[in-house]
């Protein structure tokens, strides 16, 4: 059995990778990762009423981890123009897109390798495409600090692989970065484009995928019923 840790699990695109998860791949186990236990209990409860069973502690040790999602994310606005909330705004945001991702994967590393296949997927964003946004195929954005913070994310799975690639742990772990597109969630006040479902569909892809057939270190998005790569 595959076990499964999807991070900010609660909402939105972390909420749509859990239900397309269970849909698609039923025989998974789902642990929920949350900020808060009533945001999770929440979640458990309307997944249930789906029919979908999933775990939500992460208290519980497991003797192993497949797969860890890294969706959480929190963006802080800043409240002036002052030097200070400037700093401390785009500070907030790329601790909590860079390095809290670096961190949780390094937390969950020992328990990935206990398994055949481990694998580590980066929720990321079309606006951590430089060529896009070089390419000006992206309209003008509200917050520069979040495309930032998404490229940063990008490169920190580059690293990853890289690393991995050219280590010796006996057990190498796969890394991905996905763009889940202009989804309908709070965090956009629900004016994107897509069902959050549509979203979770590149994170399915690459789930459903087997070992070798799609390349480590990459970048995907699922868009007008293609699954294809982005552009770094």
């Amino acid at each position: 059995m595959v076990t499964i840790l999807v991070t900010g699990a609660n909402r939105g695109i972390g909420y749509a990778i859990v239900q397309a998860i269970a849909t698609r791949l039923p025989s998974s186990t789902i642990v929920l990762g949350c900020r808060r236990k009533d945001a999770a209990q929440e979640a458990i409860e309307s997944l249930i009423d789906s029919g979908i069973k999933a775990v939500a502690s992460l208290e519980r040790e497991y003797g192993k981890l497949d797969v860890l999602i890294n969706n959480a994310g929190k963006v802080e606005r800043r409240s002036s123009d002052n030097l200070a909330d400037i700093r401390g705004a785009s500070n907030s945001c790329y601790n909590n897109l860079i390095t809290s991702n670096a961190v949780v994967t390094h937390a969950f590393g020992k328990l990935l390798r206990k398994c055949s296949e481990p694998r580590v997927i980066m929720i990321s964003s079309a606006r951590g495409s430089m060529a896009r946004t070089n390419n000006k195929e992206l309209p003008p954005v509200a917050n520069i600090d979040y495309c930032v913070s998404k490229v940063g994310l990008n490169m920190l799975m580059l690293h990853l692989q890289a690393a991995e690639n050219h280590s010796n742990n006996g057990t190498n772990i796969t890394f991905w970065a996905v763009s889940p597109g202009h989804c309908k969630t709070a965090f956009n006040g629900y004016k994107g484009r897509k069902d959050p479902l549509e979203g979770a569909e590149a994170v399915v892809r690459l789930l459903e995928s087997t070992k070798g057939d799609i390349e480590p270190g990459t970048f995907w998005e699922y868009e007008n019923g293609s699954f294809q790569q982005v552009l770094w």
